[in-house]
């Protein structure tokens, strides 16, 4: 049976050395050539650049990609989270008390405007409104997310 020869630039190694090798190079030319770099697509007979996987912050915002002011990863990722958790107890508050803090939080109405949606007196708005937020601190509070201020 006959043993194959791997080289590796004109030297002879062994096919352990040669595999890791060939993994390696394959992984440079990967992380040099192929994210980095954008390619033609002529399949379909006209040529037609392809973004790479990867990009530069200057050549987005150049095109008119707008970030928002500066904000992290992180601070995303903890917004987007909070939001979840935000979502979660909601839930526990009954359906007028959810329609108080959906008119004035999330469409910003005024306690008023907010009452005469839902039918019910400004002055009744704001006691339910305080209402809402105990049982919203208190579910936070029980589910071990505690507030900065108290």
């Amino acid at each position: 049976m006959s043993r194959k020869d791997y080289r590796i630039k004109g030297q002879k190694v062994t096919e352990e050395v040669y595999k890791v090798y060939y993994k390696m190079d394959r992984r440079r030319r990967y992380l040099e050539e192929d994210i980095k770099v954008g390619r033609i697509d002529i399949e379909k007979e006209e040529v037609t650049f392809i973004p790479s996987k990867e990009d530069s912050y200057e050549r987005l915002t150049d095109e008119g990609v707008q970030f928002e002011d500066g904000q992290s990863v992180e601070d995303i990722v903890c917004d987007k989270a909070t939001l979840l958790i935000l979502q979660e107890a909601l839930k526990e508050l009954d359906k007028e008390e959810r329609e108080i803090i959906t008119g004035l939080y999330y469409e910003n109405l005024s306690a008023r405007k907010t009452g005469e949606k839902i039918g019910r007196s400004h002055q009744t708005v704001g006691k339910k409104h305080k209402k809402a937020l105990d049982k919203l601190k208190r579910y936070f509070n029980e589910k071990g997310y505690f507030s900065s201020y108290r």
